[in-house]
């Protein structure tokens, strides 16, 4: 064989084997064939706004120290939204629940620059801002009820105010602006009534009594001096019923005040929460121990039943800042207990809502809720974690 055709076969034999080797191509899978299918574009996102559930009577709003509320349905002890707020904020609900009101002061630079007293105003189904309306200034401390409020009809709100001199701004919630200021000398705290006005406490142990008129312009009654100021002050977390203007300012000793707020107040002589529950009244001896009122937020009032919720606990005069370990139920038309209950956790706030069933919110200063059963002190349902508590408020009141 010639050498060419030798290089010709030798040729043609590496060709086969390389043919050999590769073999025929293999049958894409289906999962293979799918992948390499370009995917379609992603639709584009729509954006849009959770809302809250319906409104109920059972909605809880707990501001913790650190600014914002919280919103809790009580029924099912879950939270339902957070209204924002900067630290030593005021709160307030419409009427409606339609609204959130937010009194607080914010600076441009978190802790300096430019200084602003706003009350914002919060949609009360989607939590948007939609409002900030300007105010000339505001009690800037840690925040409680009477430092800012409403009307019964929630068309004002009533900013308690201390530059230089104590002073409530007077806000026209309706026109979204500034109505009024009423100066207050030696008095502070705004405890509105019905849609007349507000009461302030005064430094002697008086009662100033402001009426509005549509433009905002003032007539101020003074009161005989009617508590101690100086050995047996009222609990600034003392409450009024908007709507029927009946306050309730309780004295550390545990003295209940009933006044009925208006352009004169009148007032029924003091009754001893102690000697409703067969005890001896407090005093104020400073080695008197017996039960005595405490906490942030140590009562709270029922309207339609006329039942007072006191938080007690044991101590000496001037713990009225210890939380309490029992809720004493008392019937404020017949000044006598219905029942008391110990509290599965220290009691610093406690509120009830106004519907025929009502619950009773008792709050830790930690930030544990209780869901009770007013009538027999119960616990339907808790929730924790919920941050050091400030203030809370419950819907009608």
């Amino acid at each position: 064989m010639g050498s060419t055709t030798w290089r010709a076969t030798l040729a043609c034999t590496a060709l086969a084997a390389v043919a050999l080797s590769a073999g025929p191509a293999p049958a894409q899978e289906p999962a293979a064939a799918a992948a390499a299918v370009t995917p379609p574009p992603l639709p584009s996102e729509k954006p849009d706004t959770a809302l809250l559930p319906p409104a109920t009577p059972h909605r809880y709003f707990l501001n913790g120290r650190g600014g914002g509320v919280t919103i809790i349905n009580g029924d099912t002890a879950k939270i339902e939204g957070t209204v924002n707020g900067a630290g030593s904020i005021g709160f307030a609900v419409a009427p409606d629940q339609s609204r959130f009101y937010v009194s607080e002061t914010i600076w441009t630079k978190q802790n300096r620059g430019e200084r602003q007293d706003l009350l914002s105003v919060y949609d009360g189904t989607t939590l948007e801002l939609l409002h900030e309306i300007k105010l000339p200034g505001r009690l800037i401390a840690s925040g409680r009820t009477p430092y800012f409020n409403i009307s019964a009809d929630g068309a004002r709100g009533y900013v308690y105010n201390f530059e230089p001199a104590p002073s409530v701004i007077t806000v026209d919630l309706l026109k979204r602006k500034v109505l009024s200021e009423t100066p207050t000398p030696g008095c502070g705290l705004v405890f509105p009534f019905r849609d007349e006005g507000f009461a302030s406490l005064c430094a002697d142990g008086s009662l100033l009594a402001v009426t509005l008129d549509a433009r905002g312009r003032a007539q101020a009654t003074t009161t005989p001096v009617f508590f101690d100021s100086e050995n047996d002050p009222v609990f600034e977390e003392s409450l009024v019923d908007r709507s029927t203007g009946q306050a309730f300012f309780l004295t550390y000793t545990g003295l209940v005040h009933q006044v009925q707020l208006g352009a004169e107040p009148k007032f029924q002589p003091a009754w001893s929460v102690q000697r409703a529950a067969g005890l001896g009244p407090a005093t104020t001896a400073p080695d008197h121990k017996t039960w005595r009122p405490g906490g942030r937020r140590p009562l709270a009032y029922h309207r339609a039943s006329g039942r007072l919720y006191v938080l007690m606990h044991e101590g000496r005069h001037w713990t009225q800042k210890q939380a309490g370990s029992q809720v004493w139920v008392l019937d404020t038309k017949t000044q006598e207990i219905v029942r008391r209950f110990d509290l599965p956790t220290d009691g610093y706030v406690v509120s009830v809502t106004q519907d025929p069933q009502p619950l009773l919110y008792v709050t830790s200063e930690e930030g544990t809720l209780s869901v009770m059963d007013p009538e027999t002190g119960k616990v339907l349902r808790s929730l924790d974690k919920l941050g050091r508590t400030a203030l809370a408020a419950v819907v009608g009141f």
